[in-house]
C-alpha cells in the first residue's frame, strides 16, 4: 500500500491494471480497498483499466481523525489526493450509498477532474421523511441495521475481507460513518453533477427503492440508468455482466 498526504491526514492507496481512463474506486460503508481488491467487479474491470484503490478516512490503513465521517470530508480528501497525486480525467465509481454519495459530491464540486460517475447501489438520500418517501423509515432501519448497535460483531454474511475491514474501522467509526450516510441528502447537490453519471440498480435491492434511484438518475444533467434483475450483491455475483455495461458507459460518454 502507498501513502499520500491529502490536507491534514494521510490516505492509503493502491493500484490494478492499466488503461485508460482511470477508474477510482471509491468504497462503501466502512469498507476498504481490501474490500475492493477481492471484488470479482474491480478484478475484470483492471484487464482494461488502471484501477485506483483507497481506504477513506477512519477506514482501512487511512487514519483515523475521529468523527465526524461526513460525506463532505472524504470529498475534500479526496481533492488533497487528486491534487498530490495529479491526477485528472477520472471515472469515478462509487460503490453502495455511501461510495455513491462522496463520488457525486466530488464530481459536484470538481467536474473538470471527472470523466464520468459510476454509482452502484446508490440514492441521494437513505432516510425517508415526509418529502422523500423513496428511503428508510425508522423500521426497515433497525430490521436491517439495529442489531449492530448492541454487538460488536460485523454486519451477519461479511467476507473474510468484510471482517478485516471491520476490525480496521473499528465499531464505533463504523457506526458513526452509517449514521452520517443516512442523514446525507444531496437532492439539491445534483444539478451540480455535470459528468455523465450512470446509475446501477439492483430491482432486488432491499435498502435503496427503485424510485429512488430512478429518481436521481432523472435528477442529474446527465443521468442514465441501468436496472438488473439481482440482489443488492451483483458487483459480484453478475460481474462481467455489470462490467460490460460499465465498458459500454465508458466508450459512449468518451
Amino acid at each position: 500500500m502507498n501513502r499520500v498526504k491529502a490536507h491534514d491526514i494521510e490516505l492509503a492507496w493502491d493500484e490494478l491494471g492499466s488503461g485508460e481512463p482511470t477508474i477510482l474506486v471509491v468504497p462503501q460503508w466502512f469498507l476498504s480497498s481490501r474490500s475492493m481488491r477481492a471484488s470479482a467487479l474491480v478484478r475484470r474491470l483492471a484487464q482494461q483499466h488502471r484501477i485506483l484503490l483507497y481506504d477513506r478516512r477512519g477506514t482501512g490503513a487511512s487514519d483515523k481523525p475521529g468523527p465526524p465521517y461526513t460525506t463532505a470530508r472524504d470529498s475534500r480528501d479526496l481533492a488533497g489526493m487528486f491534487d498530490a497525486l495529479s491526477l485528472d480525467g477520472v471515472v469515478m465509481l462509487g460503490h453502495g450509498v455511501r461510495g455513491s454519495q462522496v463520488a457525486m459530491h466530488f464530481a459536484g464540486h470538481f467536474p473538470k477532474l471527472v470523466r464520468a460517475v459510476i454509482c452502484i447501489g446508490g440514492t441521494p438520500r437513505w432516510r425517508a421523511g415526509p418529502e422523500w418517501p423513496y428511503g428508510l423509515n425508522d423500521g426497515a432501519w433497525d430490521a436491517a441495521f439495529g442489531k449492530l448497535e448492541s454487538s460488536n460483531e460485523p454486519p451477519p454474511g461479511a467476507s473474510l475481507a468484510m471482517n478485516e475491514d471491520w476490525e480496521a474501522a473499528g465499531r464505533e467509526r463504523a457506526l458513526d460513518i452509517l449514521r452520517r450516510t443516512r442523514d446525507e441528502d444531496l437532492r439539491h447537490f445534483l444539478p451540480k453533477v455535470t459528468p455523465p453519471t450512470l446509475i446501477v440498480h439492483m430491482r432486488e435491492d432491499r435498502l435503496v427503492p427503485f424510485e429512488a434511484a430512478q429518481w436521481l438518475a432523472e435528477s442529474l444533467p446527465h443521468g442514465v440508468l441501468e436496472v438488473f434483475d439481482a440482489p443488492r450483491e451483483i458487483p459480484f455475483h453478475a460481474h462481467e455482466e455489470l462490467a460490460d455495461h460499465i465498458e459500454e458507459f465508458l466508450r459512449t460518454t468518451g
